[in-house]
């Protein structure tokens, strides 16, 4: 893709990014490397990315992990939430030297991002996942680091499955192909990712 100065510099952003997560991300016997619990590779991933989120989101914003709270119909919880943007300030902040983890009010929720590793195909708790979400945000992205792919319409056709259970909106930063196994870093779904935050209101 053609680039301008400002989609250059976001295009290094996912550079950078990438270098912070694809070592921990890519950690399986697969790819020849010691393995990390897929929650803690998890985590990485989607602390990083709100790192990079921060930088892009308008004032009044923030994006954190943690989980949504029905305050008026019974302190209710939603499921744990990899990366929520939101509006003000937290309901509550739990932050140690080891956790950083919110708790925020539903009517303060703009989106609610999963963040996963890699996909290859819509698996069922993805659906179960935006289901239960659905009940306390009013949009939920999926947010992939890498999609498994051999073309794009394979891409295509993961992109319309998600959205077809719920998601609103489909990223992800590379795309590897099988056999011999190759990675393309995806310069413009990240862009259209941070030029959504930026346009937040």
């Amino acid at each position: 893709m053609s680039m301008n100065r400002a989609t250059a510099v976001l295009a290094q952003e996912l550079e950078e990014l990438l270098s912070r997560s694809t070592p921990y991300s890519l950690s399986s016997p697969s790819f020849t490397s010691p393995t990390l619990h897929d929650f803690v590779k998890g985590l990485i991933l989607s602390t990083n990315i709100i790192d990079f989120i921060e930088r892009h989101l308008p004032n009044g914003f923030r994006a954190d992990w943690g989980q949504v709270i029905d305050i008026t119909d019974g302190n209710i919880l939603s499921k744990e939430c990899d990366i929520i943007i939101y509006e003000g300030k937290p309901y509550k902040r739990i932050k140690n030297r080891c956790m950083d983890f919110v708790l925020v009010d539903k009517n303060k929720v703009r989106i609610v991002i999963q963040v996963k590793s890699s996909i290859r195909v819509v698996k069922p708790e993805d659906k179960d996942y935006c289901r239960q979400l659905s009940n306390f945000v009013p949009e939920i992205w999926f947010l992939s680091e890498a999609c498994i792919a051999s073309s794009d319409r394979r891409i295509a056709k993961i992109e319309r499955d998600l959205k077809s259970i719920g998601y609103r909106r489909f990223f992800y930063f590379y795309k590897i192909r099988d056999n011999p196994i190759k990675r393309d870093i995806a310069y413009k779904p990240f862009i259209e990712f941070i030029n959504l935050i930026k346009k937040l209101k």
